[in-house]
């Protein structure tokens, strides 16, 4: 018995049971390449994930339903009226065509107030770029999670009328189960909200002509930083080649 072979079929036929909304962007893209906005918006196919990565996805996904799990146990036995907890909660921006669903929150009736937390799974490279060695950290690490929060914190200023949503990236070490919360600047709400009044300004311009006018390398924000080309869903059938330049050098 192959047990590599068939735990990878069984994660494809996981992936390929999974629905995701048509024709509206999704609030865990906030922050990327404006061209891979439009693959997504128009359903574009994307590339077969390899063996490995559906792996590391996977052992992602094991790990918040642990959490949720966990925090949902908790609420059940300690809730006390005063505040409510919220777990894999929708959220919906429909005047900028934008849906996702946030890990955990919680509403202090009381106060107004709102915590959002969304957990992320990293490697040791990751990790370092964020908490590591000042000479090892990357000014834009994690900038893309941030726009995701500050996307959440939008629909939940809706969905809850609350006075303050404060937000936290909650890492998770996949080398060693070491985890720490990182505070994410209100700042990120209002760039979140830029972010998306430029991709739906993208849609409403160029629409399905994106192909031909979104040249990557050439327009702003097609990609806005040179590392998502390497880990794209749509990188066989984008014609940028700038991780293939970056190589040459």
């Amino acid at each position: 018995m192959d047990i590599q072979s068939l735990y990878h079929s069984y994660l494809v036929q996981k992936e390929n049971l999974r629905e995701r909304d048509k024709e509206v962007f999704h609030a865990s893209s906030a922050g990327t390449c404006l061209r891979k906005q439009m693959y997504s918006y128009y359903d574009f196919p994307q590339d077969a994930k390899d063996k490995r990565v559906q792996r590391l996805l996977r052992l992602g996904t094991i790990v918040h339903k642990d959490i949720e799990d966990a925090i949902a146990h908790y609420e059940d036995v300690n809730s006390d009226g005063n505040e409510q907890v919220f777990i894999e909660d929708k959220i919906e921006l429909k005047e900028l065509n934008v849906v996702g669903t946030y890990d955990v929150g919680r509403l202090d009736v009381k106060k107004n107030k709102f915590t959002l937390w969304d957990l992320k799974t990293a490697a040791m490279y990751t990790w370092t770029t964020v908490f590591g060695r000042k000479e090892n950290r990357k000014a834009n690490a994690g900038r893309n999670y941030k726009y995701q929060l500050g996307t959440y914190a939008l629909g939940i200023n809706q969905k809850y009328k609350v006075s303050k949503v404060e937000m936290y990236l909650l890492w998770y070490r996949k080398n060693d189960s070491f985890w720490r919360e990182q505070l994410v600047s209100p700042e990120y709400i209002e760039k979140a909200l830029k972010y998306w009044v430029k991709v739906n300004e993208t849609l409403e311009d160029i629409g399905k002509f994106f192909e031909d006018e979104l040249k990557p390398g050439y327009w702003e924000g097609v990609p806005f930083q040179d590392y998502e080309c390497g880990i794209c869903s749509y990188k066989s059938i984008c014609p940028s080649t700038i991780t293939v330049k970056k190589k040459k050098y």
